[in-house]
C-alpha cells in the first residue's frame, strides 16, 4: 500500500485518499480530474453544536440536545491553491446544492476564528474530495444493492467528520514539535491503493505523463485514472471471455434445475436472479446451474455489478455474432466472467496481482465504491494506533452511532477500543 509518507504535505480527497492537485497552465487529460475538488460543509455546523453543548463528551450531565438541522450539505466547487488552502470557485447556474457566489479562500478540514466587518466569526468545517469521486459516492449511496450505512450526504459528511475527529485528536495528543498537519486520514487498508514509491504515489505530473495508458498496465498508477467515463468499457470486459476457462459440460442435477428454471414465468424468473446479488460477492466456482444467456442477461442488467451500469447492449450483441461465427458450437462463459466481476476480494481487482483485464478507471471506480459500501460512522474510532511511550489514551466524543443517529448520553470513547474514559 501506498505510504502516508507518499502523501506528506499533500492535500488528499476524503474519499478515495489520493492527492488533489493544484491546477496547472496545460493539465493533461490523465491528470485535469484531480485537480476538480468539491468541498463539502454543514451549513448547520450539526458537530459544533453538539460539541458546544456537551462539551467534546466531557460535560457527562448535559441534558439531551437535537441539533437543529434545515439544510443540506454543501458542495462547493473549488481548486487548490497550496497545501490545505483552496479558492472556492463561483457556483455554477444549475448548482442546486447552495454554493457560494463568489470566489474566497478556505482552509481544508479545519475549522477556524476570522474577521469580517469588525466582527470575529468561525469558519464551517471544510472537507475536500474530488469532485467525480464525490459523484461514484452519490451513485453509491443510490443504487448500492447491499446494506450499507451511507445512504445520503450528510451521513457521508457524518463519517468523513469523525474519521477527521479522530486523526485530529490523535495528532493533537501525540505529535511534538513543529509537525505539519497531514491532511490524509490514515485508513487500516490504505484505501485499497498498492505500494508505489514515494515519488510515483504521490501522483508526480513527470512520472504520469510516462507512464502507459493501457487498461491493464503494471506501471499506470490506476489508482489515480478517471473512475466516471471509461472509454470502451463494454469491449474491454468482454476481451476477458476470449482468455476465461471453456464452459463445463452441465451434470445432470443442473440440467435438471436448468429446466425447473426456464419453465418459470419471466417474473418469477427475475425473483430468482435477484438472489445472486451478494455483498462479498460470489464465488468463483461455476455450476452450470443457469443457462450462459441468463448470465449474460445478468451482465446487462447490472444488478449484481451496480458499480458496473453502462454496459452497451449493441456491442454485446456484436460481440455474440462474432463469436458465434469464430467459435460454433461453443458458448462464452458469461457465468465466470460476472462471478469474477461480482467478487469484492481486492486481489480480483487489483492490478498489480489480477488476472481480470478490466479499464484502470472502472478499477478506481470499484475501490471507491468499495471504500463507500464499507464506510460507517466512527469507523475509526476502534483502530489502534502506535502511541508515544507514556502518552494517554486518546479519546474521542461519540455524537452518533455507526448509522449517524444521535447518541444519548454523549460518551468519550478511547481510540483503539469500544471504551469509555
Amino acid at each position: 500500500m501506498s505510504g502516508w509518507s507518499s502523501y506528506e504535505g499533500q492535500l488528499c480527497c476524503a474519499i478515495c485518499g489520493d492527492a488533489i492537485l493544484p491546477p496547472t497552465p496545460e493539465p493533461s487529460a490523465s491528470l485535469k480530474w484531480q485537480t476538480e475538488a468539491v468541498l463539502l460543509s454543514d451549513p448547520d455546523q450539526e458537530f459544533e453544536q453538539l460539541e458546544r453543548h456537551y462539551r467534546g463528551g466531557k460535560k457527562r450531565d448535559a441534558p439531551r440536545l437535537d441539533p437543529h438541522v434545515g439544510h443540506g450539505i454543501r458542495k462547493d466547487r473549488a481548486q487548490v491553491i497550496g497545501g490545505d488552502r483552496l479558492r472556492i470557485l463561483p457556483a455554477e447556474k444549475e448548482d442546486t446544492e447552495g454554493g457560494q457566489d463568489r470566489e474566497h479562500e478556505v482552509r481544508a478540514n479545519n475549522s477556524y476564528i476570522y474577521e469580517v466587518n469588525d466582527q470575529w466569526a468561525v469558519t464551517p468545517y471544510h472537507i475536500a474530495t474530488h469532485g467525480a469521486c464525490l459523484e461514484v459516492a452519490e451513485d453509491v449511496m443510490h443504487r448500492s444493492p447491499h446494506d450499507i450505512v451511507v445512504r445520503d450526504l450528510r451521513t457521508l459528511w457524518k463519517v468523513l467528520r469523525m474519521r477527521f475527529e479522530v486523526d485530529d485528536s490523535y495528532y493533537m495528543s501525540t505529535v511534538t514539535g513543529a509537525v505539519s498537519r497531514p491532511q490524509r486520514v490514515q485508513l487500516p487498508h490504505g484505501y485499497y491503493m498498492p505500494f508505489r514509491s514515494s515519488r510515483l504515489a504521490s501522483g508526480d505530473p513527470s512520472i504520469e505523463q510516462n507512464a502507459t495508458d493501457s487498461s491493464g498496465g503494471d506501471h499506470e498508477r490506476w489508482e489515480a485514472s478517471y473512475p466516471l467515463f471509461v472509454p470502451d468499457l463494454t469491449s474491454a470486459i468482454l476481451e476477458n471471455l476470449g482468455t476465461l476457462p471453456p464452459v463445463m459440460a452441465a451434470i445432470p442435477e443442473s440440467l435438471a434445475f436448468q429446466r425447473q428454471f426456464l419453465a418459470l414465468p419471466p417474473e418469477m424468473r427475475d425473483h430468482v436472479c435477484s438472489f445472486l446479488v451478494s455483498r462479498n460477492g460470489m464465488r468463483s466456482t461455476c455450476n452450470g446451474r443457469l443457462p450462459q444467456w441468463v448470465w449474460r442477461d445478468v451482465l446487462l442488467i447490472g444488478q449484481c455489478l451496480p458499480f458496473l451500469p453502462e454496459i452497451d447492449v449493441s456491442v454485446v450483441e456484436d460481440f455474440c455474432s462474432q463469436w458465434e461465427e469464430q467459435h460454433p458450437g461453443k458458448e462464452p462463459n458469461w457465468e465466470f466472467l460476472v462471478r469474477r466481476l461480482s467478487q469484492e476480494d481486492w486481489s480480483i481487482w487489483d492490478a498489480e496481482s489480477s488476472s481480470l483485464k478490466v479499464p484502470n478507471g472502472l478499477r478506481n471506480r470499484r475501490r471507491i465504491w468499495q471504500l463507500v459500501e464499507e464506510m460507517y460512522v466512527g469507523d475509526l474510532v476502534s483502530v489502534q494506533r502506535a502511541t508515544h511511550h507514556g502518552t494517554d489514551h486518546v479519546a474521542v466524543p461519540r455524537y452518533w452511532d455507526r448509522a449517524g443517529e444521535l447518541m444519548y448520553p454523549v460518551i468519550r470513547v478511547n481510540v483503539g477500543s469500544e471504551g469509555t474514559r
